[in-house]
């Protein structure tokens, strides 16, 4: 008797492991988030005369703000930065950004860090040759 319980037995423990995997309930499907409009850019970088340059097209500028670059060098080390003021009127232009003459161009990877309202747009390499 003890024999044929034992196969009983197992698939009963099967049955409520299996049973255990499944989820109890749907869970609810949250509703679609509505993200604010924010600043637009496309950005590209060229070197001009040995120097970094950064072309910014103002895709999209929804209200007034301070466009800011910081600029590093191949050694990861903050090396410039400035801001721009941008208006609903310069949406459409290209602005042109170069790294300041004071600072030591050297070869290698430079990056600039475009940011608005303390949210990064877009970060650009250039490499200098």
């Amino acid at each position: 008797m003890v024999a044929r319980s034992a196969p009983l037995c197992l698939a009963t423990s099967l049955l409520f492991l299996l049973c255990a995997c499944r989820p109890l309930y749907i869970p609810p499907v949250p509703a679609p988030l509505e993200l604010p409009e924010r600043l637009e850019v496309d950005a590209g970088g060229v070197v001009d005369a040995g120097t970094p340059r950064l072309e910014v097209e103002l895709v999209n500028v929804v209200e007034p703000v301070w466009l800011a670059v910081q600029w590093f060098s191949p050694a990861n080390d903050e090396v410039a930065s400035e801001s721009v003021w941008v208006t609903q009127a310069d949406e459409g232009t290209v602005l042109t950004l170069l790294l300041p003459a004071d600072v030591e161009v050297v070869p290698g990877r430079w990056r600039a860090v475009l940011s608005a309202s303390g949210r990064v747009l877009r970060q650009v390499s250039i490499e200098v040759p």
